[in-house]
């Protein structure tokens, strides 16, 4: 089913793919499995998901076959149990290290046999078939689609440069930020893996993005709107947001370092921009306003917070303090700058604040703990992914991401407070996100806990959050090299697997298809209403795209894939990507 959605500055196709049943009423069985293919070095499953309990009745078995029509691995099915009205079974090759081409067949009953079509089993696969084609040839193309707007919507639109950045003509400086951060991520990760000519690429475009960014910073001068902050995109939405001008400051920090020896007079405009942006928000933060629009240019109340996403309880009103997620992020830019004081002592001061607002064992939220509250007096805990309209709430997607706090334990590993960073860490590793990774069959980071609800996963989403998933995969890998605990790489896997193909499925004839949701890679691919080949769509959700439904353990599940791509899933993507297979130190 095709619905057209028609709004005033586009028309957006959305593709809605609701579920789908035999003549019996009962869905037939589906195997699902990665169409881009498997790393050697990760976890390599196959997921087979059916309506009925007894599709696969007691123990089954599958086979792993060569491109001669040999078989070359057998193992046992295993049940996982019930998700989202759904059951599902897991085949695990993970053991079986042969680069190759293969195909797998699952035997259901005696004369039933679930098959995949080919795949591929190689080193590093992830990255050496997606990361060109995310960081440089997409972002080509959103140049080429950036200058098309100048014609179809006004020469402003083309003013200060940038990514055309998601369906539509914004170029929002919090996407512009994520894809940044994970192109500073592939030359500090995965620099190794470049050649010359491909590092001078990744820095062209950084320059793209970062003038962008420089340019909605001095628009924000030019506005009265103060020295060093950031509008959040130009021209339509000139309004301030906490999190885009700290993602603005981080930004502008990592690039001082990228380009000190390559390009030292952009180093030292970076560094100093930065620094203004930093300022403004240390002395002014957070920013609390009116003025936040939707997509139809309505004015917001409360500068666009949204209690229904939040999982605030009735009633509540937003307290005048920061978001826990921008105190990371202060963190985060601050530890960028710590080459000059006071930035180190900022740094570990607002990773304070985020501490001591963490879950405590001794009073957990359900069946966990470690976690964080939203806000220092607010009971509802952080979700994963707050993103929505045009105001407070946009470009909230970096989720529980810690890692600041995690540098902060290599950097100073003398200072006093080490043992309160580990063990914060820690328990947000154990306590929380292992855990509640490990509560679906794909160990897919949740939306978020919800208060009479329990944790949910795609219920309360504005729009699929597949870029959540690669900056949860980022964090996973960090917190492997951490703890040096395996279950940390198989989470980072399955985020990421689900974004290459290794997810619930697109309806088709009855049946579940996998599809990788990176545009114009993999062997069946879906998404993208721009058709730029490197593009990462939004992805599943419970509800419509672009709507935002009260979040239900009762409605939650993959029911909807929504294909609008977004840079920011991108920038998620390339953090994780650059990390992978790299062994703890």
């Amino acid at each position: 089913m095709k619905i057209t959605v028609i709004i005033p500055f586009l028309v957006i196709s959305l593709i809605v793919h609701a579920l789908a049943s035999d003549e019996s009423g009962e869905l037939n069985g589906s195997i699902l499995y990665t169409r881009i293919g498997y790393d050697l070095d990760s976890d390599k499953r196959i997921i087979i998901r059916s309506k009925s309990e007894g599709y696969i009745e007691g123990t089954t078995s599958f086979e792993l076959f060569n491109e001669d029509g040999k078989v070359v691995f057998s193992g046992k099915v295993v049940p996982w149990g019930r998700k989202w009205n759904e059951f599902w079974w897991i085949a695990d090759f993970s053991e079986f290290v042969n680069s190759g081409v293969y195909t797998c067949s699952v035997k259901i009953t005696d004369g039933l046999k679930l098959e995949t079509k080919p795949f591929k089993i190689s080193s590093d696969l992830l990255w050496n078939d997606t990361w060109e084609t995310v960081a440089i040839e997409q972002l080509e193309g959103r140049v080429e689609l950036r200058k098309k707007n100048y014609t179809k919507h006004g020469p402003a639109h083309a003013e200060g440069g940038g990514w055309q950045d998601c369906g539509g003509y914004l170029r929002e400086v919090n996407s512009h930020a994520t894809m940044l951060n994970g192109l500073f991520d592939v030359l500090e990760f995965s620099g190794d893996r470049i050649d010359q000519d491909e590092k001078e690429e990744i820095m062209s475009q950084m320059i793209i993005g970062l003038d962008y960014i420089a340019f909605c910073q001095d628009k924000a001068a030019e506005l009265g709107k103060g020295e060093g902050a950031i509008i959040h995109e130009w021209p339509k939405h000139t309004n301030v947001i906490t999190g885009d001008v700290i993602k603005g400051a981080l930004c502008f920090a990592r690039a001082a370092k990228v380009f000190e020896s390559a390009n030292s007079e952009k180093a030292k405009e970076y560094l100093e921009r930065a620094q203004k942006s930093f300022s403004f928000m240390d002395k002014n933060g957070p920013i609390h306003h009116s003025g936040g629009t939707d997509f139809h240019g309505t004015v917001q109340p409360d500068d666009g917070f949204n209690p229904v996403i939040h999982g605030a309880p009735k009633g509540f009103v937003r307290p005048v303090e920061w978001k826990t997620r921008d105190l990371v992020m202060m963190s985060w830019a601050a530890l960028e700058l710590s080459g000059e004081e006071p930035y180190k002592e900022k740094a570990i001061a607002y990773a304070k604040q985020v501490i001591d607002r963490q879950i405590s064992k001794n009073e957990p939220e359900g069946d966990f703990y470690g976690h964080f509250k939203a806000y220092a007096s607010a009971g509802h805990t952080e979700k994963a992914w707050e993103h929505h309209h045009m105001g407070y709430d946009a470009g909230a997607t970096f989720p529980h991401y810690i890692i600041p706090i995690i540098q902060l334990t290599q950097k100073y590993p003398d200072h006093p407070d080490q043992k309160k960073w580990g063990q914060a860490i820690k328990d947000f590793a154990y306590g929380y996100f292992l855990p509640a990774c490990s509560d679906n069959p794909f160990y897919l980071l949740p939306m978020g806990y919800y208060k009479d609800e329990g944790l949910l996963v795609f219920s309360g989403l504005w729009h699929g959050m597949n870029g959540a998933y690669g900056s949860a995969a980022a964090l996973a890998l960090e917190l492997w090299n951490f703890t040096g605990d395996e279950k940390f790489k198989s989470i980072a896997t399955g985020n990421l697997q689900w974004i290459a193909g290794l997810n619930s499925g697109i309806e088709e004839d009855g049946t579940y298809v996998s599809k990788s949701m990176i545009y114009g890679l993999g062997d069946e691919f879906i998404g993208s209403w721009t058709k730029i080949p490197g593009t990462i769509c939004n992805g599943f959700e419970s509800d419509r795209q672009f709507h935002v439904e009260a979040p239900k353990k009762s409605t939650d599940g993959p029911n909807v894939f929504t294909d609008e791509g977004w840079i920011t899933h991108s920038g998620g993507w390339l953090s994780a990507i650059s990390r992978l297979n790299k062994p703890p130190k």
